[in-house]
């Protein structure tokens, strides 16, 4: 049995005449014969009665009707949804993001997406590299922006802007360089966290001693622990605007150092892309 056969039975069932059906679904008049008989044998039953030129649906060709006029239009319904969501009028999009990306970009990007469309629902889900990377690898979101290196092979890595990571410490404070002699006590991201992974790998490059002394999940918990004079932090220049501008942290100094670093959008390498992820990602991309 398939969708053929059962537009054939449908327009037969309403039209009660074949030839009529021929000429509507652009078939000869003996293929759509073939198609209810096929039918008939299928279900072993007869559908219509045949009383010389002229038929008639039987009891069981009735009961019938019913059920495939619903499958019908479940399937116009279905064909229906997914021109609406390629023609970006519906639909939802699963995107993941490190947490600076999560908290500081993209709300705006987000924002401006949805006064176009209104209709696409935003799932975002926040959290530090390595597990974005795993919801990726396991279809759980479509596609993500995320600020720290990614390992699996399957994913695609496509830069799209870039960033500053800064160190920082209270404003009261008398520190001025990182590079004064001393080993550094740093509040850092969890083991995972791309900007820390960036960091350790700079200042170890760079030969500049360090310890992490505490471990913090989230930026915002940085920013605090910095302000209460607990120690230096480094975090992205975009997360510290409104500190910087009230004087509540400031920047230390790094001679001959310069922790730039790409903000990425991945996507598994076999993930389809449909009209409304491409619409976002162009207006993501837009973003300065």
């Amino acid at each position: 049995m398939n969708f053929r056969k059962l537009r054939i039975f449908y327009e037969t069932a309403m039209e009660l005449n074949m030839t009529k059906v021929g000429k509507k679904l652009y078939i000869s008049q003996p293929s759509v014969s073939q198609a209810i008989q096929e039918l008939e044998a299928e279900l072993d039953v007869k559908l219509f009665d045949r009383i010389g030129k002229k038929i008639k649906l039987t009891n069981e060709g009735e009961v019938y009707l019913n059920y495939v006029r619903r499958i019908l239009n479940i399937y116009e319904e279905g064909v229906d949804k997914i021109k609406s969501i390629r023609e970006s009028r519906s639909g939802e999009i699963k995107i993941g993001a490190s947490t600076t990306i999560g908290i500081y970009v993209l709300p705006k990007i987000i924002k401006k997406f949805h006064n176009k469309y209104n209709d696409i629902k935003i799932s975002l889900i926040i959290d530090n590299t390595e597990n974005i990377e795993n919801l990726i690898l396991k279809n759980e979101i479509d596609f993500a922006f995320v600020e720290g290196n990614v390992h699996s092979d399957e994913i695609n890595v496509e830069k799209f802007w870039e960033d500053n990571l800064v160190f920082i410490c209270e404003n009261k404070s008398n520190i001025e360089t990182i590079q004064d002699g001393k080993k550094l006590s740093i509040i850092m991201r969890e083991k995972g966290s791309g900007t820390r992974e960036i960091i350790e790998n700079k200042l170890i490059k760079e030969n500049i001693p360090f310890d992490i002394f505490m471990e913090l999940g989230s930026t915002e918990a940085i920013k605090r622990s910095v302000e209460s004079g607990m120690g230096i932090g480094c975090v992205s220049e975009r997360c510290i605007k409104r500190e910087l501008k009230y004087g509540i942290l400031k920047k230390i100094s790094v001679k001959g150092i310069d922790i730039r670093r790409d903000l990425l959008f991945i996507c598994h390498r076999d993930k389809f892309i449909n009209n409304n992820m491409s619409i976002f990602i162009k207006e993501a991309k837009l973003y300065k």
